[in-house]
């Protein structure tokens, strides 16, 4: 019975993903962003994509110009998801140009050049479980317009399987993607870049654990004085397999925050598969973690779908987040009850504090 409804639980999910692919604009745009790229996956043969499901041994790096449709609102992302439809500029996300497979001093010098027209500044996306390459790039484009994200967007894209059954697949895919995400952040400080805010979803922010925890047993935490924060969404980390990565890091990058939902039906499917109650992403009883300086904010009262994403799905929130001035402003907890953040309600227990979010009243 408990498998039957963990499949049940599975196919309800996939209903409500549409892949998406790459599709292109027939002219360049020019106010469309650029979205730096390393990845560790191979190209489709079969679909003729750039970027597949398969593992690449290799860091693919490119650059993808992605325009973001004028005719849209806030947390709505529409992108083409068939060959046999026509795209429309008005409503989808469309790459406008890109470069592909590029040379490592090429892709280092146009990073460079970006990077001091925004003041060193980047933020670096890790996508989740069950993500296509498409998908999460045009994630990157979404996180970008309506946070209206400062500095230079980079995106590392590792190889989902892109499948709601792919979960062992994904969970494997992290552990091989580990030493290309290294060599992305690698890429990024020596072309320059002096504060790194990186972003981990579901799976993505285990693989951004790792490698945090990768660098510092091998002592190159001198690494983290580029990364000025690390945010983790729905994290897909058990929590005893976080308290360990945290132990071997050490000092955590600050601010380090971690967005949570007790209504995230992925991570109650997680739990369910390996056996683990208690993933980070729906934590509601924070003493287990409070010897750690990191922010736990809840955001179950917006939830979406099937609640994995509320941070970028929910146009209440993001308005309540952005009202504040951007992420970074709002994580600045001191502040928490001076900052029109609606009724909500903070606990600290030991070096951990936990915002609990509400929308606001008559909002």
């Amino acid at each position: 019975m408990a498998r039957f409804l963990i499949v049940i639980l599975m196919l309800s999910l996939a209903a409500c993903a549409p892949r998406g692919r790459l599709a292109y604009l027939d002219h360049p745009v020019a106010d469309a962003r650029s979205i730096f790229v390393g990845s560790t996956r191979a190209p489709d043969p079969q679909t003729g994509q750039p970027f597949g499901t398969a593992r690449s041994q290799q860091l693919r790096l490119a650059r993808f110009d992605v325009a973001t449709p004028p005719d849209r609102e806030v947390a709505e992302i529409a992108y083409p998801m068939t060959d046999t439809l026509p795209v429309d500029p008005d409503k989808q996300f469309l790459v406008s140009q890109s470069e592909i497979d590029m040379k490592r001093p090429a892709f280092q010098s146009e990073l460079r050049t970006a990077l001091r027209k925004h003041d060193g500044q980047a933020v670096l996306f890790v996508h989740g479980f069950n993500n296509s390459f498409a998908e999460g790039l045009y994630r990157m484009a979404q996180m970008g317009a309506d946070f209206d994200l400062p500095g230079v967007l980079v995106h590392y894209s590792w190889p989902s399987r892109a499948n709601v059954l792919g979960y062992a697949y994904d969970r494997d895919s992290v552990l091989f993607a580990r030493d290309g995400l290294e060599r992305l952040i690698d890429d990024l400080n020596a072309a320059g870049a002096k504060r790194i805010l990186i972003v981990g979803h579901s799976l993505g922010a285990e693989l951004v654990m790792e490698v945090l925890r990768q660098e510092a047993i091998t002592r190159k935490q001198g690494r983290f004085s580029t990364i000025s924060g690390v945010v983790l969404i729905s994290p897909d980390i058990a929590v005893d397999v976080f308290k360990t990565q945290a132990d071997a890091i050490g000092a955590l990058p600050q601010p380090f925050i971690i967005f949570t939902s007790a209504k995230d039906r992925a991570l109650q499917l997680s739990a369910r598969l390996s056996g683990k109650r208690d993933r980070l992403g729906n934590l509601e009883d924070v003493s287990s973690i409070a010897h750690y300086k990191v922010t736990l904010i809840n955001v179950s009262a917006f939830n979406t779908g099937d609640g994995h994403f509320n941070v970028v799905t929910s146009p209440a929130l993001i308005r309540l987040l952005d009202s504040a001035q951007k992420v970074a402003e709002v994580l600045e907890v001191e502040q928490f009850g001076r900052t029109g953040l609606g009724d909500a309600v903070v606990l600290t227990v030991e070096n951990t504090t936990q915002i609990i979010l509400a929308p606001i009243s008559g909002g």
